[in-house]
């Protein structure tokens, strides 16, 4: 089947409408408030619970869920990661919307969602790491797409 992202205003969508997301590979990636929206959910601080919540939700949607945080939390509901590597100053406007391309651009490479989570995350999380050394915490998201190329030629 197809596969898709969906972040921001559509994430609400499918918690209001589930029908939405019956015929693809669906990879959300909300933050808490998001996340919340799709399942009406609240998220506990603590990390561990938040996976497990993550992993439920994800097997109950059929779908990955990457969670977008401190540490984000990628699940298909039966495989659970964290990616730690990205810069406390990355919440500015436009970084998850990078993510949502860099995802997107693995899946149409043929990547299983859970994979392009877990590799879109790093990379997201690598160029913003590079931002940040050049700008420090006026870097914007546009800083971080024009580190990607670097960031893939290094780990790939």
């Amino acid at each position: 089947g197809k596969s898709i992202v969906i972040d921001a205003d559509a994430i609400g969508m499918v918690g209001r409408d589930r029908g939405i997301i019956k015929n693809v590979q669906a990879v959300f990636t909300p933050h808490a408030g998001e996340f919340f929206q799709l399942t009406g959910e609240k998220l506990p601080e603590e990390i561990e619970k938040r996976e497990k919540i993550i992993k439920e939700w994800a097997k109950k949607l059929n779908s990955t869920i990457v969670l977008k945080g401190a540490e984000d939390i990628i699940s298909d509901g039966k495989k659970l990661k964290r990616n730690k590597v990205h810069h406390h100053s990355m919440t500015v406007g436009g970084t998850g919307d990078v993510l949502s391309g860099i995802i997107g651009a693995l899946l149409s490479k043929g990547i299983s969602p859970f994979f392009a989570g877990c590799i879109g995350t790093f990379i997201n999380g690598s160029a913003g790491l590079r931002a940040f050394e050049k700008y420090s915490y006026g870097a914007l998201a546009t800083d971080l797409i024009e580190e990607i190329p670097y960031v893939l030629k290094k780990y790939l």
